[in-house]
């Protein structure tokens, strides 16, 4: 993975960027909106190049195909970023000359200034690790556009051309919608985040224990697929949910951290070979130690939100619920603070609830969301009997709906970003 380390020294370049730009902007206010928008697009640019990285080892096979792109995405990237650092890390200029120094200077190269420079980089860092993923959102015609763009900077700033691609590829046709929703039900878990709002209070940074593992130790063979990956502070920590080549049950966690020296350093389980139990605001994974013969942390996640699940009490029946192509048995439901509203749940009818600001989260082929959304962003559940539906409103009542009641608090997770989700998590 040498030749691909380039991903991981930009990503650690820009954060040293955002750092410094977060420091400037505290102190000239006249430039915040200014500011602001550079850093949004530099810290974007950190996350996707160690989303690149944190791909690599599972997609292997597929190296080859982008390495041409980031031979084009990553010397104009590099070369703007160290003519940013010549101004800001200058510690003989006070802090507004150093920003209107850069600004001035290096704001606009091939009519772009340097928000909408970092914004390019981006897009084309999107598209190559679709590309590399093989995800449906990939649009080869972008890519080429972003290419030529990037061509055109490159000679603005005197970078000579970079090699052919040594593997052309072929872009494949863009998917249907039915194509997207074939997917495996567990790439679909984040389309739609949650909407948990409700903040967990003794935060800390998330951490893996290790053991770091080589690469040869990872055992993640040619052919296996990501299911999910999920950043934590900001992309330093991350976790890869990936299916296994040999065989469609096989289900493993990559895990991605720094060294005090900012280097990578993975871990690899698989699911069943590993505890969860959650712990104050972490999930905390467990694994076997051969060596001291128990369990130990291998890696502590720690999230930003909570959702409060409701388990009806023994002696109350839980209801059936039809919802158009299945029949709701479920002993328990999660629930944001939201449903503390006395707006959130109506009484329709005898047999009908509606229910406001709800995510369902159903993994069918058949489902179709929009055969129970009524007027006014009301979400229908409909009762087969009667007392069903008086035993689901009773269970919801104000009493009930502190969180710590009748019910116990699990995690949220909310979500991924691109694309990549954005991070949503600390």
């Amino acid at each position: 993975m040498e030749e691909l380390f380039g991903c991981w020294q930009e990503a650690r370049r820009a954060d040293k960027i955002s750092a410094r730009l977060l420091v400037i902007r505290t102190e000239l206010d006249e430039f915040y909106g200014n500011i602001t928008a550079v850093l949004k697009e530099v810290e974007s640019s950190s996350r996707l190049l160690r989303d690149l990285y944190d791909l690599f080892p599972i997609y292997r096979s597929r190296v080859a195909m982008v390495l041409y792109y980031l031979n084009v995405i990553l010397p104009t990237m590099s070369r703007t970023m160290r003519d940013m650092t010549i101004y800001i890390d200058n510690d003989e200029l006070p802090t507004g000359l150093q920003w209107t120094l850069m600004y001035q200077r290096i704001g606009d190269q091939g009519g772009m200034n340097l928000a909408q420079r970092f914004a390019m980089y981006c897009e084309a860092l999107v598209q190559t690790v679709r590309l590399l993923s093989r995800s449906p959102l990939y649009d080869p015609t972008s890519l080429e556009l972003l290419r030529v763009r990037h061509m055109r900077l490159r000679k603005l700033q005197g970078i000579p051309d970079p090699r052919a691609p040594i593997i052309p590829h072929r872009a494949q046709p863009q998917p249907t919608q039915v194509e997207i929703e074939r997917r495996h039900w567990a790439e679909k878990i984040y389309d739609d985040q949650p909407h948990s709002t409700t903040g967990l209070k003794h935060r800390r940074g998330s951490k893996c224990f290790g053991p770091p593992m080589v690469e040869s130790r990872l055992g993640i063979p040619s052919g296996s697929a990501v299911l999910f990956k999920l950043p934590f502070d900001k992309n330093r920590l991350s976790v890869t949910l990936y299916l296994h080549a040999d065989g469609a049950d096989v289900t493993r966690i990559l895990c991605r951290w720094m060294d005090r020296f900012y280097n990578p350093l993975y871990s690899c389980y698989g699911v069943h070979e590993l505890c969860v139990r959650r712990k104050g605001a972490s999930l905390q994974f467990r694994r076997w130690s051969n060596n001291r013969a128990h369990a130990k942390v291998w890696m502590a996640l720690f999230f930003k939100t909570w959702e409060s699940t409701y388990h009806p009490r023994p002696q109350n029946w839980w209801p059936t619920i039809t919802c158009c192509c299945l029949e709701w048995r479920t002993p328990e439901m999660s629930l944001t603070q939201q449903s503390a509203s006395p707006q959130w749940m109506h009484r329709k009818s005898k047999h009908r609830i509606w229910l406001k600001d709800i995510t369902p989260y159903i993994f069918c082929g058949t489902y179709n969301k929009k055969h129970q959304m009524r007027k006014n962003g009301g979400f229908e559940l409909y009762f087969v009997d009667r007392r069903a539906a008086d035993v689901f409103e009773e269970i919801f009542q104000p009493e009930d709906s502190v969180p710590g009641s009748e019910g116990s608090h699990v995690i949220v997770v909310p979500g991924p970003s691109g694309q990549y989700k954005p991070d949503g998590f600390t």
